[in-house]
């Protein structure tokens, strides 16, 4: 069989959509004749799931450095951590010399060892013929593209959001790092993936006439139903509580508060109690969300878990009622759909959300769900309302099977075959 190295700064336990998409390729590319050999960040110890049970085993999984030890970890450094941000050891220091890490060295980049890892494995496998590489980061991309000058090798970019965060406008004065380094990977000849049509359609405005059409395909984010999450429950006994997994992204103070402001007003309106409703609130803007409602009428409402594993969200989205995937107001989230959302979709679960028009708003209209708007207080308690009276009379229902099957692992990894059928040898 083939083998395929995959350069991706994101993967289990990280818990990031990166993470899920290039777990899950990985994890399928056999099918498609193919065997992965994944170069990834750190591995992560101390922590319950370490990463995601019931997929297809990856068998050479090589890791850029040492283990990290979690174990003493506060849960909002354990989100920051799994979230491919900067943990800020709020501990006191004597806590982070006895457990975790030293200091913030030792947590080794990716970009340091990654690059004398692909010389070393493609050295030891003449049988390597395919380089698959995620961002962002930009800097796996970037080593793709270095390697690609060395080798003969089938190149696969796989973007998964807009590389400058900025996102400045076309034509914008000024630069930076960033805008620099999307440019030279985008106009690389190379052809890429994306898993949005917005996304795409981004790229190719930002890059109007010096971008081909044709070299973006588009690969959606997919649900592996391998995963033990996605197990047939037996037939549910009816219960009076209503259970929502709300999925929450980092947000804007303004947006947070008016996410605050509309459940509590949800909640009076239609005078509901603690025992009524729970809501499993999850994801990188986690922590705040608890901060803010330490005081509030609705905590004793949620189950917030600030440093869940991919295992702990799946699951939380499979003891769901409904799943809500929230994203704050910008630009870049206009172009992406979370993981989790995918995955609460081919779980079967009713869909809704607090986004930004966009792609991910439209997934879940197509789902046949509802959306508000962040930041619009009175349009989120009318959407909980709403759906909260469609659950009391048992008229919720998932996606449609067209919609399933256009996100099932098996579509997708076919689709990318065909990608990868259209890439040219470097």
């Amino acid at each position: 069989m083939r083998k395929a190295i995959f350069l991706t700064r994101q993967f289990p336990p990280f818990v990031t959509s990166g993470s899920s998409r290039a777990w899950k390729f990985a994890s399928n590319l056999t099918a498609i004749g193919w065997e992965p050999v994944v170069v990834a960040p750190q591995a992560v110890t101390g922590m319950d799931s370490a990463r995601p049970s019931g997929l297809n085993p990856i068998t050479e999984l090589h890791r850029t450095g040492p283990d990290i030890d979690a174990s003493l970890l506060e849960p909002d450094d354990m989100n920051a951590l799994l979230h491919d941000h900067p943990v800020k050891l709020r501990r006191p220091l004597k806590a982070c010399l006895t457990g975790l890490f030293r200091s913030e060295q030792e947590i080794v980049p990716w970009e340091k060892n990654a690059p004398a890892l692909v010389e070393r494995l493609l050295s030891e496998h003449p049988d390597i013929d395919l380089l698959y590489a995620q961002g962002p980061p930009i800097e796996p991309l970037m080593l793709a593209l270095e390697t690609a000058k060395k080798h003969t090798l089938t190149v696969v970019l796989d973007i998964t959001a807009p590389l400058d965060p900025a996102m400045p406008p076309p034509g914008a004065s000024g630069s930076s790092s960033s805008a620099e380094a999307e440019a030279r990977i985008l106009l690389s000849g190379v052809p890429m993936i994306t898993p949005t049509r917005a996304l795409k359609e981004y790229f190719l405005k930002k890059y109007f006439g010096r971008l081909d059409h044709g070299s973006m395909t588009i690969v959606p984010h997919a649900f592996d139903g391998s995963h033990s999450a996605f197990r047939q429950a037996g037939a549910k006994i009816p219960d009076r509580v209503m259970r929502i997994a709300l999925l929450v992204d980092e947000l804007p103070k303004s947006d947070l508060k008016s996410l605050i402001r509309g459940l509590e007003r949800w909640v009076r309106l239609d005078g509901i109690s603690s025992g009524d409703v729970e809501l499993s609130i999850f994801g990188e803007g986690a922590p705040e969300v608890a901060r803010r409602t330490a005081r509030s009428p609705i905590r004793q409402m949620l189950a917030v878990d600030a440093a869940g594993s991919l295992d702990d969200q799946l699951e939380h989205c499979r003891q769901a009622d409904l799943f809500c995937a929230m994203l704050g107001r910008s630009e870049i989230n206009t172009c992406i759909v979370p993981d989790r959302l995918v995955d609460a979709l081919g779980m079967g679960r009713p869909l809704c959300g607090i986004l930004p028009e966009g792609a991910a708003a439209r997934m879940v209209v197509e789902a046949g769900g509802m959306t508000a708007a962040p930041g619009d207080a009175d349009g989120i308690a009318e959407l909980f309302r709403t759906l909260a009276s469609a659950w009391r009379s048992r008229s919720l229902c998932g996606a449609p099977d067209e919609l399933l099957q256009r996100h099932a692992v098996g579509t997708v990894i076919h689709e990318l075959t065909g990608a990868i059928a259209t890439q040219h040898v470097h």
